[in-house]
């Protein structure tokens, strides 16, 4: 029975074999030694097309996907070099809701302004209307832009002294006030940590600090949601900007592990 069955095996095998080995076409001799020469085919073999329903769809740039900027307005009009509570055109374009990613600032494209300072009086304070937070140093220290932008106001303002106001790529406008002397001028093109200004106390002010604001869409709101004061880093949040009815405009931090319970993002225009 079993060389029955290994009689039926090496016969299949027989048959199989020639169809995916190729075929020797002769025998040539080596010495007393026999050699098989195979003959291969001379053309390529055709792989199987395969139709494989998941085809890969272009992925989009790793700048679209990785880049915070924003569209902003540079080219600045009389009243926007004038006054420091002022609307970019850009800003709320396409609706009444815009995010910024902090998480997407690279550590090199942001600066904290004031590096070595101090918190010397919060933004709101005992009175709640302080529209910035106080930083201080001394005399005649260098302020340095916090992010890349554009220098849309730098001149004497009325209790601000003299101050600066950068647009920033990211959508944000930041303020620096009471400078004992301003280094740059509306249209300056800056990158986070170039020096801007020198601490004073110009305007009013009653010692040498910088009074640092940050703005969307000209609502100052609190600058501790972008900064860490202590340690002087970027907080790692999403900023909710919101256009309401009235015009108003408010901005809200949600923590980046938080962010799937921001509803209604994009809304349109009301």
């Amino acid at each position: 029975m079993k060389k029955f069955l290994h009689a039926i095996l090496y016969a299949a095998l027989g048959f199989a074999l020639p169809a995916c080995m190729p075929v020797p076409q002769q025998t040539e001799t080596e010495g007393d030694t026999p050699v098989v020469v195979a003959d291969f085919p001379q053309s390529e073999i055709e792989l199987p097309a395969l139709d494989d329903p998941r085809t890969l769809l272009p992925s989009p740039s790793i700048d679209t996907i990785f880049s915070p900027h924003k569209a902003i307005t540079t080219d600045f009009s009389a009243r926007e070099r004038a006054h420091i509570a002022v609307q970019d055109a850009q800003r709320f374009a396409n609706g009444n809701t815009e995010i910024i990613d902090l998480t997407l600032i690279q550590p090199e494209d942001y600066a904290f302004p004031l590096p070595g300072g101090k918190v010397i009086s919060p933004y709101g304070g005992r009175r709640r209307y302080h529209s910035g937070t106080d930083i201080k140093t001394r005399a005649n220290d260098t302020i340095v832009a916090a992010f890349d932008g554009i220098v849309r106001m730098a001149r004497p303002y009325s209790a601000y002294g003299n101050v600066i106001v950068i647009r920033h790529y990211n959508g944000l406008e930041t303020v620096y006030s009471h400078n004992s002397k301003n280094l740059v001028k509306p249209g300056d093109r800056v990158e986070a940590g170039t020096a801007i200004a020198l601490t004073g106390r110009t305007g009013r002010a009653t010692t040498e600090h910088l009074h640092f604001e940050v703005r969307f869409n000209g609502a100052h709101f609190n600058p501790n949601y972008v900064f860490r004061f202590k340690s002087h880093k970027l907080q790692h949040n999403y900023l909710i900007c919101k256009k309401h009815r009235d015009g108003s405009v408010t901005v809200s931090p949600v923590k980046k592990q938080d962010a799937f319970l921001v509803e209604d993002v994009t809304s349109p225009k009301e």
